[in-house]
């Protein structure tokens, strides 16, 4: 088969595409004839090294799409040619998180890596059933964004009424977000860095958008547009240059919700506005494996729309990561297979 592989973390063009042997299921697991791959943001992390080096070369990506095409001995419930979505979560079944449905606090969680290629091997586990009026490309642009998202609201405690503010609205993480919090009838404030993005936002769900130089602060524009009362949920998906103004703008007793460090992981802070104002700072990862197949079928009624900005072929990985780095994007970016 044919895949993407990182012999040494770099740049996009360490991104090489070669041809692998073909991997075999073991018990337990299924093999997929992968159709699409999404890209995140991660997978930019992945080929910088950010989660350390690799023993051998290894093959990005985590989300996915495809068909089944083998089976390992007791690997029920699949049969081949059956089309699935890739659930990326891998837990170990077995502890005390993993057994009460909260897979994404398994001291052995891990996101898995391997959808750049042609075919994957997981457990079976993480194949969930592609619902029809879905195609691949849309599928394969669902998993990490919006199960991330659909965790954090609910651990939020996200209700009709509240005011939302979502920095980086335009990617996935971001628009996931908007969407999801906008079937729950929120109020929903969109921070982006460009004007082009203004009206698709509002076509997606977002109640104002409010276009940011990267430098100016924001937070006396929500006070304003909360009557001076502050937002009640902050997303942060940026890190350095928006944390101290997200902990600034949201009310006192509201959520920080810390999703990514796209613009760096460094901050330095004073505990007192973080205690003395009652605030609830939430790191998100991921969720539990029981909210993909609750999406998709959302997304198969048409409540949920894939936002795909645009299709590259496997061999142009380099192409799609550059993209990604552009911060042009509005929306999902897919490898076609």
């Amino acid at each position: 088969m044919h895949a993407i592989r990182i012999h040494q973390p770099g740049d996009p063009s360490v991104l090489v595409y070669e041809e692998v042997s073909n991997p075999e299921p073991g018990p337990g697991e299924v093999r997929v004839r992968l159709r699409a791959a999404g890209v995140n943001h991660r997978d930019i992390w992945v080929r910088q090294g950010a989660f350390g080096a690799f023993s051998e070369p290894l093959i990005p990506g985590s989300d996915g799409a495809g068909e089944i095409d083998a089976l390992g001995p007791g690997a029920r419930d699949y049969a081949v040619g059956q089309k699935v979505v890739i659930s990326p979560g891998v837990s170990c079944g077995r502890c005390v998180f993993c057994l009460s449905g909260q897979q994404n606090s398994c001291p052995h969680y891990r996101i898995l890596d391997g959808t750049y290629a042609e075919q994957i091997v997981v457990p079976v586990q993480n194949v969930v059933p592609m619902p029809s009026g879905l195609t691949f490309i849309e599928a394969a642009s669902i998993g990490i964004p919006f199960v991330t998202a659909e965790d954090f609201l609910t651990r939020a405690q996200a209700v009709s009424g509240q005011t939302i503010v979502v920095w980086g609205a335009n990617g996935g993480v971001g628009l996931a977000t908007i969407q999801l919090a906008r079937i729950r009838g929120m109020r929903i404030l969109a921070i982006v860095r460009s004007n082009a993005f203004v009206e698709r936002l509002k076509q997606v769900g977002a109640s104002d958008v409010i276009v940011w130089d990267g430098k100016a602060l924001l937070t006396p524009d929500i006070l304003n547009m909360t009557g001076s009362k502050g937002c009640d949920i902050v997303v942060d998906s940026l890190g350095q240059i928006s944390f101290m103004q997200s902990l600034d703008m949201v009310r006192r007793g509201g959520t920080v919700i810390s999703v990514g460090s796209t613009a760096g992981g460094k901050i330095q802070m004073e505990l007192g506005q973080f205690f003395r104002r009652r605030l609830t700072m939430l790191g998100a990862y991921m969720g539990s494996s029981a909210i993909l197949p609750r999406i998709l079928t959302l997304f198969a009624r048409g409540t949920l729309v894939p936002e795909i900005d645009k299709t590259f072929p496997l061999q142009e990985a380099r192409d799609a990561h550059i993209h990604m780095e552009s911060q042009r994007l509005f929306g999902k970016i897919v490898l076609d297979i």
